[in-house]
């Protein structure tokens, strides 16, 4: 089911979920015991708990869109916020960043939930004692000092864990690094987020209802935990794939000849995989043309006494347009030479224009997909 979006002003675009609406409802379920303690009104503590649970998910907005305006004076382009059955997220582009940026970036949020909590908590001084507006701010400022507290702790996908992992990689200058310690701590966030309500029931003796929907419920935010920490390590293997690819290295060393060359002048049938066939047309996507290689068993049906007649385009088959590299790339600047200028085959340049090699995107693909 797709997430409806909602524009709100200036904001970015707001994707909410339909999960959003299960999340308030577990908030009411877990908040109705305590408040309905002393004998209220049924009726009442419903609607209170349903307010409540309503709140957080503003609360949630608020920590999002902080994010998106931090993000914005730092450069980058937000694309949209998510409300979801685990709170939220902002997705952001940035072509590059500060590390007290990206520090920001992540503290804000936190942040924003801190300010709530103290407002709400002014608000409860100024509401008369024990009404049900006192209840409603005393709550709230509650629930968002730990909302802060936990968006803080030191590990990925947490934003203390994103900010962390931006002052580690300014200080060790790996950022790879960075990412495997702060995601290695999201995942021992993890298991404590499961371990602690299973001590408080060994304590108790056993499970009541609340007892084991807190559980279920921490299980699940858990396994979320630990999800976004096992793609962060993932990120971090790929981004350390990147930082290994250099143009040069990976360019193979092909003989560049017209598609009309014969067969014979190509030398013998184990040279033919070291050819490829440019056929100029300066209109393609790059601007130098297509290339084709040799299909080795079509070469070698060939008789030898035709092999001076036929032309290598007979028994080739097309690797598609062709782009141009420099020989200099490494790293992401060559990702984003080859996303920026999408093609099969590339020709690795010299500064002076020579030829280098000759660098295939399925063999960059690979290497980056590797297990």
């Amino acid at each position: 089911m797709r997430s409806p979006t909602l524009r709100l002003g200036a904001l970015p675009p707001l994707k909410v979920s339909p999960g959003t609406l299960v999340t308030v409802l577990l908030l009411a379920v877990l908040m109705y015991p305590a408040l309905s303690r002393g004998g209220a009104d049924p009726g009442l503590v419903v609607l209170l708990a349903m307010a409540i649970g309503l709140f957080m998910i503003v609360s949630v907005l608020a920590h999002e869109v902080a994010h998106a305006v931090t993000a914005r004076a730092f450069g980058a382009t937000v694309d949209h916020i998510a409300l979801t059955l685990w709170g939220g997220h902002t997705q952001y582009r940035v072509r590059q960043m500060s590390s007290l940026g990206s520090v920001l970036v992540s503290l804000s949020g936190p942040a924003a939930n801190g300010v709530l909590a103290a407002l709400m908590a002014a608000a409860t001084q100024v509401a008369g004692p024990g009404t049900s507006l006192a209840v409603f701010f005393s709550v709230s400022a509650w629930l968002n000092l730990v909302l802060a507290l936990f968006n803080l702790l030191p590990g990925l996908p947490m934003d203390g864990g994103r900010a962390l992992e931006s002052l580690l990689a300014a200080l060790v200058k790996k950022p790879v690094l960075a990412t495997r310690i702060t995601a290695w701590l999201g995942r021992a966030i993890a298991v404590a987020v499961v371990a602690y309500p299973l001590v408080q029931i060994v304590r108790t003796g056993g499970a009541g209802s609340l007892s084991l929907l807190t559980l279920v419920w921490a299980m699940l935010i858990a396994g979320m935990l630990w999800q976004g920490a096992t793609r962060a390590l993932e990120g971090a293997v790929l981004q350390s794939r990147i930082h290994s690819l250099a143009a040069g290295s990976l360019a193979v060393p092909l003989r560049i000849v017209p598609p009309h060359t014969p067969l014979a002048a190509l030398g013998t049938p184990d040279q033919l995989d070291q050819v490829l066939l440019l056929e100029r047309d300066a209109g393609l996507p790059g601007g130098i043309g297509r290339g084709y290689r040799i299909d080795p068993e079509a070469a070698a049906s060939v008789p030898p006494e035709h092999r001076a007649s036929t032309p290598a385009s007979a028994v080739a088959g097309s690797v598609g347009p062709l782009g141009t590299l420099p020989l200099t790339l490494q790293g992401d600047a060559l990702i984003e030479a080859m996303l920026s200028q999408p093609a099969p085959a590339y020709l690795v340049l010299a500064e002076d224009g020579t030829l280098h090699g000759v660098l295939l995107s399925a063999e960059v693909n690979d290497l980056l997909r590797r297990r």
